[in-house]
């Protein structure tokens, strides 16, 4: 009865595999070019939660006008991920799973971007581009730690 309750053997070692290492294998090597494409990454989500924190009633408008509704639900919900991704992005925290939900969060974010401008490509206009750009971006952070992980 109590061997139900006792994990299977190996899986511990399964989950430590598709969770990954908490910190990217060499995170902080300047002269690894994907370290730094990972830094801007995680860097550039600083204005944005700083802007939704102190924009509450604006940014509320803006998820209201996009169809995300409830509102307050959804801007908590991008501030969390938002702060999780420049968090774990910045520091090579979680890389492989952060970066994913970094791409989604920006998948969301050109949906919004869409539902309130229309589709529109060229971001000084308004469009996604911008958001597109920082979406493969965070594709080709989670490969690379995939990647460094899985030789690690």
């Amino acid at each position: 009865m109590t061997t139900a309750l006792v994990a299977p053997a190996g899986s511990a070692g399964l989950l430590r595999k598709i969770v990954g290492p908490v910190l990217l294998p060499d995170a902080f090597v300047l002269t690894d070019g994907m370290n730094i494409v990972r830094l801007a990454a995680g860097a550039f989500y600083a204005p944005h939660v700083i802007q939704k924190l102190t924009g509450i009633e604006s940014s509320l408008a803006f998820f209201d006008r996009a169809g995300l509704q409830p509102a307050p639900f959804f801007l908590a919900l991008s501030i969390i991920f938002e702060t999780l991704a420049f968090v774990g992005l910045t520091f090579g925290l979680f890389t492989r799973w952060i970066a994913l939900a970094s791409a989604g969060c920006l998948v969301v974010a050109a949906y919004a971007i869409i539902q309130t401008k229309g589709l529109g490509w060229f971001w000084a206009r308004g469009g996604i581009e911008y958001l597109v750009f920082w979406c493969v971006i965070s594709l080709a952070v989670a490969l690379d730690a995939w990647r460094r992980t899985l030789k690690a």
